[in-house]
């Protein structure tokens, strides 16, 4: 950051300017004195020893601090270096004729240094003067603002300010405190450079202390961290208001009195959700809480987990960091102690992804703080929908609830959870004395939501006019409903569209007797009377909705029409933006196209994180109808008496969403921007894999030529998207995907082939380096068998460090290429790829998942077969010295017969050493 660097660079000027100050003021009080020497004559020395080093230091940042050159820019700054400069030059040459000399006699070295100091006075006062000058004129820059520009040190305060309003973290005061200290410095006070250089110390000391919360936040902060909590339903303004009724549900109770866990239970589709978020939120929650609180402060923090999100969405991973990162930002003061809990807690470090081993030492950590001065309450939505992160979930929620035992365990902190009544669940929560089932609660606000919306419906008060029995249609859906608020919504739209046909008393309450009151039978109900013109086309959304495993921006469903009429549509688009009517436009018919399709079982939620037309975002309407498509497969069913033509939902969203990124302007000068565009470019990638993935499937069965073209037509997508980002970023030396690089990456050099690798596309790659086999030795920075050994996994949001082993299929290609494990890396300390493999398998020992071991065991093999070095010691991060590599790989749990076949490779390579040595030591 420009700024940041010219407050640095200010700091040293002004230190210096001090510094020179004084000692010219020493020097002119010295000639005074009768035998030319004074006590100051030893601080002189010292004094100049620390000029000296102040402006090597201002001109070591010159060379190394980022945006210094910028810096130089600023008004006055640079004027101040040349000062320093020739100040400095005068200073020195002026001091050096003025010192005693040594081994000259004492009595008339005196009389020398007293005559030169006599005469020289002038020239000491005008250097003196001159810095005098440059000073206050530095000062006056540092403080005022003109007309046109404000003051930089000004503008560095404001800009962090806002860094942290982006990561909403707490730690505004202190900069504004900052800020009115500069603001209040008269040049013209005796005291302003000290002042200035206090506070300017102060500003670096915030500085560095901001970018330590910055960090923390960043390396919890996940793309989809608030999605879930904005796309549920705000609650109609009708319901819910019992919660905070007193001895109601006795929640209020908790809320001022109560510990450990309450828990919300209710049936599917009850409702819970919006009670959960309406809960986390309200104002009333955290008046009462204070009460609790006891004169403490109280936290509140939220996780909502997502059944039909992303992989972190639904994992204990994303619960840690989600709560983690809204406490940390509310109170970082914190930092310290769950930073201590990281392997590494450096500044640089604390910006690297977290694994569940740090998190749950964190969570730990803050529970068992007993001088803490804040409690927490936490609420957690869903429990039911926790799948460890995978599509589906087979185990005990052990894993989940026993960390949540750990933390109501303290005084400090309660939660409030909610789920279906299941029965680990049950014997989990159902002893508590705080609790409540939603659907024995909600029975006045279904009848009220009932009748509003259709109480509204002018249609509908004209039939209750006519026909009195149209006023009896609400109280039939609220004793039907038993509690689930998801069939209401349902049955409410669905009579609303048949009162905008005209619908009388006899078509309604037909229409409301062919609804069956089981979800599931209703949403089979909803999709076989689609009508037959729309059914292609609403089963390519259905298909595409549910292998995305995500919600999906709205736009894509415009381009899925678009595909209807040309299959190559994505690849000959042009790159344009969007005017903002245009986009209202299209989303307004999409919208109404989605609605006439898919009939309320999918829903628009706008995000507000997202930007622009990335806001609209469509999914399942509830989760139950995600588990409805999910568990029966019901599309296909109904696709074998109705068929369509034939669809790939993977390749399809490729296409769809290389044609989004085409309207997405990637601007290297906004990071938002930037990882906006890259969640599309990694869902390119992801969805790419699955077409791999569809391919080597078929290619079992001896059935490739089925999906053949397919594979070929994601290439050139793949390569169409390389292709327009090269052209949109215009610079010839950097890549694009380098716009994504973090800070472990470094001057990484990314290029199209590392980001494939790193998206696990070993068809992909292999066809690549086919066509261009010299790209392996062409790659500078970090090389290729990098990536593949240590590869930052590309999912469709975003990158993440999830637990991943070596792709197997492309470092066999890689390594058959002549990769070589044994280069040094130049901006990874001169190590090589495969002792950055094995520190890093080392360092995560315990903690891989047995699948995961094995792929770093076959990798082992792989390499040492292919030359890597196993003679000599390694030192891997926390060892103290140096261990021989079967040490290392008995550290690492692998399967007893891969250690047995590593170390005898490891023993017949020594032998073949052995034998080669003593050959050449009989040859010569």
């Amino acid at each position: 950051m420009t700024e940041l660097a010219a407050v640095a660079l200010a700091g040293n000027i002004l230190q210096f300017l001090e510094v020179g100050i004084k000692l010219a003021n020493t020097a002119r009080r010295a000639y005074k004195s009768a035998d030319g020497y004074i006590k100051e004559d030893k601080d002189l020395l010292a004094d100049t020893n620390r000029l000296r080093a102040l402006l090597s230091l201002i001109h070591e940042n010159g060379s190394t601090q980022e945006g210094y050159r910028q810096a130089l820019m600023y008004d006055g700054l640079l004027k101040a270096v040349r000062t320093c400069d020739a100040c400095a030059s005068e200073l020195t040459t002026l001091l050096n004729t003025m010192r005693m000399r040594p081994g000259v006699a004492r009595t008339l070295e005196s009389l020398r240094v007293s005559a030169m100091r006599r005469f020289k006075s002038g020239e000491i006062r005008d250097l003196e003067a001159k810095m005098a000058t440059a000073r206050s004129d530095l000062i006056l820059v540092l403080t005022t603002s003109s007309h046109s520009k404000q003051s930089f040190v000004l503008t560095a305060v404001r800009e962090l300010r806002e860094q942290n309003g982006v990561l909403e973290a707490n730690t505004t005061t202190r900069l504004e405190s900052i800020e009115r200290l500069i603001q209040g410095i008269s040049p013209s006070d005796a005291n302003a450079a000290t002042q200035m250089i206090t506070y300017l110390d102060n500003l670096a000391s915030e500085v560095q202390q901001v970018k330590r919360h910055r960090n923390l936040l960043n390396s919890l902060l996940f793309p989809t961290i608030k999605q879930r909590q904005s796309a549920i339903m705000e609650r109609h303004q009708a319901t819910f208001n019992w919660v905070f009724s007193e001895n109601k549900t006795g929640f209020c109770e908790w809320l001022e009195t109560g510990n450990g866990f309450f828990w919300v239970k209710g049936k599917a589709g009850s409702g819970k959700s919006t009670l959960m978020k309406y809960l986390a939120t309200h104002d009333q929650t955290q008046s009462r809480l204070q009460v609790w609180g006891e004169g403490r402060r109280v936290v509140k923090a939220n996780h909502f987990f997502w059944n039909a999100g992303t992989s972190i969405q639904k994992s204990v991973t994303g619960l840690f960091q989600t709560i983690l990162y809204q406490v940390i930002k509310i109170c970082p003061e914190l930092i310290d102690v769950v930073s201590n809990c990281r392997k590494d807690a450096s500044d640089f470090a604390l910006a690297e992804p977290w694994d569940d081993k740090e998190l749950r030492l964190a969570f730990q950590s803050l529970s068992s703080q007993q001088a803490l001065s804040v409690k927490f309450c936490l609420f957690i939505d869903g429990l039911d929908e926790y799948t460890a992160g995978g599509q589906r979930y087979t185990g005990t929620f052990e894993e989940l609830l026993d960390p949540l035992r750990i933390l109501v365990s303290s005084g400090s902190i309660k939660i409030c959870v909610s789920s279906r009544p299941w029965n680990v669940f049950d014997n989990e929560f159902s002893k508590l004395k705080w609790q409540l089932q939603l659907e024995d609660l909600t029975r006045k606000d279904i009848r009220d939501y009932v009748k509003e919306k259709l109480g509204v419906d002018p249609v509908f008060q004209g039939l209750c006019k006519t026909d009195h029995r149209c006023s009896e249609i609400p109280d039939i859906i609220v004793q039907r409903a038993q509690g689930v608020f998801l069939w209401v919504f349902l049955v409410v739209s669905s009579l609303r569209r048949g009162l905008h046909n005209d619908d009388n008393y006899y078509n309604l309450v037909s229409r409301l007797n062919e609804l069956p009151d089981d979800l599931e039978a209703y949403f089979r109900h909803m999709l076989e009377t689609i009508e037959d013109v729309y059914w292609e086309s609403t089963s390519r959304i259905f298909r595409t909705v549910i292998a995305a495993e995500q919600s999906l921006p709205l736009l894509i469903f415009h381009f899925l029409d678009q595909e209807l009429d040309d299959t190559d549509y994505a690849i000959t688009m042009k790159t344009r933006s969007f005017s903002t009517e245009d986009q209202r436009e299209i989303c307004r018919r999409s919208k109404a196209r989605l609605n006439a399709r898919c009939r309320d079982l999918l829903y628009v939620a706008v995000i507000a994180q997202q930007p622009g037309v990335l806001k609209y975002q469509v999914g399942f309407l509830h989760r139950t109808v995600r588990d409805f498509f999910m568990d029966t497969g019901v599309i296909n069913d109904i696709v074998q008496q109705r068929p369509t033509q034939k669809f790939d939902p993977h390749l399809s969203l490729c296409k769809s969403t290389l044609a989004l990124s085409k309207f997405i302007i990637m601007d290297e000068g906004f990071s938002e921007r930037i990882s906006h565009a890259f969640s599309l470019y990694n869902s390119i990638m992801h969805y790419a894999r699955k077409v791999e993935e569809t391919y080597a499937l078929l290619k079992r069965d001896g059935k490739t030529q089925m999906v053949h073209d397919d594979l070929t037509k994601t290439f050139e997508i793949l390569d169409e998207l390389d292709r327009v980002n090269t052209d949109r970023l215009g610079r010839p030396n950097v890549h694009w995907t380098n716009l994504k690089q973090s800070l472990d990456h470094g001057s990484a050099q990314d290029n199209f082939l590392s980001y494939a690798i790193e998206a696990r596309l070993s068809l992909y790659v292999e066809a690549s380096l086919r066509k261009q086999p010299s790209e392996l030795g062409l790659k500078r920075g970090r090389p290729l068998l990098d990536y593949v050994l240590r590869p930052t996994i590309i999912w469709p949001q975003g990158s993440s460090k999830a637990e991943q082993g070596p792709v197997i299929p492309i470092l066999k290609l890689l390594l058959d290429h002549g990769a070589n494990a044994n280069t040094r890396i130049d901006i990874y300390n001169r190590r090589t790829p495969w002792e950055l493999f094995i520190f890093k398998c080392y360092q995560r020992r315990g903690r891989m998942d047995p699948e995961r071991i094995e792929e770093i065991g076959t990798a082992m093999e792989l390499l040492i077969s292919h030359g890597a070095r196993t003679k000599g010691t390694f030192q891997p991060a926390g060892v103290h010295s140096g261990v021989e590599l079967m040490w290392i790989v008995d550290q690492l749990g692998l399967q007893q017969h891969q250690v047995n076949i590593i170390r005898e490779m490891v023993t017949e390579r020594a032998k073949g050493q052995h034998f080669l040595r003593s050959i050449f030591s009989w040859v010569y």
